[in-house]
């Protein structure tokens, strides 16, 4: 059952590629929670955008794992998530949105508690984001909203 989870504090929104076979395209945003013991990751809805990953812990586990991680698969995921937020902010790719504090809600789908902590976390929830700041939210569908028309 999804559950909202809000917050305010620092928010990075990036263009993701999350399937290659297609070139399947997001945007996520990640922030984080309880004094950063928490990864917030959330695919912020681009209309018109029908290979939104929707399960962002079943898009995780598609990426497969060499051993990086060690636990089940579920917690392989998590880390995964933890990696590419904690990743995004700190080796920024181009577009990338880094805003020092908005206020957002996460339609959370789904939460992992960490068997130890990995980039800081330990928990992980993921679902779709939404920033009260409508121009930003709109800044930010507007890093993929060219290459769904070019699809």
């Amino acid at each position: 059952m999804a559950r909202d989870l809000t917050g305010v504090g620092r928010v990075t929104i990036f263009p993701f590629l999350h399937d290659w076979e297609t070139s399947s395209r997001c945007v996520l945003a990640y922030a984080t929670a309880d004094g950063g013991l928490t990864a917030v990751l959330g695919v912020i809805p681009v209309e018109g955008n029908t290979y939104e990953p929707g399960d962002l812990f079943a898009m995780a586990g598609r990426h497969g794992f060499i051993g990086e991680w060690k636990g089940s698969h579920e917690q392989r995921s998590a880390c995964w998530l933890a990696c590419t937020g904690s990743g995004s902010r700190t080796v920024r790719k181009a577009g990338t949105i880094d805003v020092p504090e908005t206020k957002w809600t996460l339609d959370m789908a789904r939460a992992v508690e960490m068997d130890s902590a990995y980039y800081g976390h330990l928990r992980v929830v993921a679902g779709r984001i939404h920033l009260a700041d409508t121009e930003l939210e709109e800044q930010a569908r507007a890093l993929i909203a060219g290459s769904l028309v070019a699809a």
